[in-house]
């Protein structure tokens, strides 16, 4: 999907076309680590409350609304997310509203995350999976991202993302 229309007006999505990020000598046998980016229509979009009428589906067909907050933020979610992976981000394991694990992650440098303060923050959450084409080694999925309130002493234990996705990649298996 390249756009949509909400209350007639046309909204560009080519920001949400999945994209390659390279990690050099990550892969096996020193070889690089190539990362799937897919970004999500939640990244766009809100559960729909009881009675509201819906704008768009989601990617496996449930309704949602779009919400203008998400739309703004998901246009720096590329480079977001190649920071993040770039750049060996920590993240840890939460669940979403519907009980599925995910990682979560903050747009902040591993340099800064002891300096973070408990409130609320701006929230990426998506998980890894190996891929199935030639295109990349990992897939990582954002399956969402929003404000929520973060109390980060409650957060047990962090991972490095480089972590995650080589472990993804040697091990063929979906995290978490």
């Amino acid at each position: 999907m390249k756009e949509i229309e909400i209350d007639g007006i046309v909204r560009d999505l080519k920001h949400l076309d999945s994209f390659v990020v390279t990690l050099k000598g990550k892969g096996k046998g020193g070889a690089d680590l190539r990362v799937l980016v897919h970004l999500g229509l939640h990244t766009i979009s809100r559960a729909c409350k009881p009675g509201e009428i819906t704008d768009l589906s989601d990617e496996n067909g449930r309704p949602r609304i779009f919400c203008e907050d998400r739309y703004a933020f998901s246009f720096g979610l590329p480079d977001i997310t190649k920071r993040m992976i770039e750049e060996k981000y920590f993240c840890w394991v939460s669940s979403d509203r519907n009980r599925s694990m995910n990682y979560a992650v903050l747009d902040a440098a591993p340099s800064r995350v002891r300096q973070l303060k408990d409130g609320e923050h701006q929230v990426i959450y998506f998980y890894l999976y190996p891929s199935r084409g030639k295109r990349a080694d990992v897939d990582l999925f954002v399956t969402s991202c929003h404000m929520r309130f973060l109390k980060f002493g409650a957060i047990k234990r962090r991972y490095d993302l480089h972590s995650l996705l080589r472990k993804c990649y040697f091990e063929s298996k979906r995290l978490p």
